[in-house]
């Protein structure tokens, strides 16, 4: 959820608060938000930690989408948080019977203009599929390695039209993926030998989908759509586990062209 919090001198900040359960003990918790080696499982492509106060958070998706974060919060098992150079991340940890409760709060984001409401709004949802990611990988394939496929195309249309070229029948999906509903199962043939099947984890009219997909060994299937009018970016995400590069590439090599084909 996103809160409004009191006008403070002569902007108005606004905070991103999350929360979510994870089926996994509070010490394997904490090590996925501390340790590098288990970020990469759930968050970014790549990460090193300093860790304690004081210390340094690196994360990377790749030369232009990466940096260096200085820690200002260290409590292990209990909260970390570091300061962005316009934001302050944190994230708090609470046991709960065999459950730990993940609190996220992230802070810094001031003013309406048009490109500050869509970084707010975008925000808010890629932590939705981040958090998912993180839980995911906890419940579903604790201990394993995560493999991801990222597939990017820019495109000439607005948000809207973009969201109907990818999900609409016929696009992406032969039946269409433009009407399916947070929680509920799906079944999706892009072609007679690629078919899919599992459950929509989340669906944002304008945004994307977010699949577990059966198939793929219980891979998540993200479709998202990014960026300010001008600078839409479709992209296709997949974060999978125990697939096989072999697997991995034939995924990459299909969905790239697919994503090319339907945003001529």
């Amino acid at each position: 959820m996103a809160e409004n919090t009191e006008p403070t001198g002569e902007k108005r900040e606004r905070r991103l608060e999350k929360e979510i359960e994870v089926l996994a003990p509070l010490a394997e918790v904490w090590k996925s938000l501390s340790d590098a080696n288990e970020l990469v499982k759930w968050f970014p492509l790549e990460a090193r930690v300093t860790p304690g106060v004081g210390g340094k958070i690196f994360v990377s998706w790749g030369p232009d989408c990466e940096g260096e974060a200085e820690i200002i919060a260290w409590e292990p098992g209990k909260r970390i948080a570091w300061k962005e150079p316009i934001a302050v991340v944190e994230f708090s940890l609470e046991a709960r019977s065999e459950k730990t409760i993940v609190r996220l709060v992230q802070s810094g984001f001031f003013g309406n203009e048009d490109w500050e409401n869509e970084w707010f709004e975008s925000t808010d949802y890629g932590w939705g599929f981040m958090l998912l990611g993180l839980k995911w990988a906890l419940e579903n394939h604790a201990g394993a390695s995560r493999q991801v496929a990222w597939l990017r195309k820019a495109s000439l249309h607005s948000r809207e039209e973009t969201y109907h070229r990818l999900l609409a029948p016929g696009s992406l999906f032969l039946d269409g993926a433009n009407a399916l509903s947070s929680g509920a199962p799906f079944k999706l043939s892009a072609t007679d030998s690629v078919k899919y099947s599992g459950f929509t984890q989340f669906a944002r009219l304008n945004r994307g989908v977010c699949l577990s997909v059966c198939e793929l060994n219980e891979a998540l299937f993200w479709i998202t759509i990014e960026g300010m009018p001008g600078k839409i970016e479709a992209q296709i995400w997949l974060s999978s586990f125990g697939l096989g590069q072999k697997s991995l590439d034939e995924f990459s090599s299909y969905w790239d062209k697919r994503l090319r084909e339907v945003l001529v």
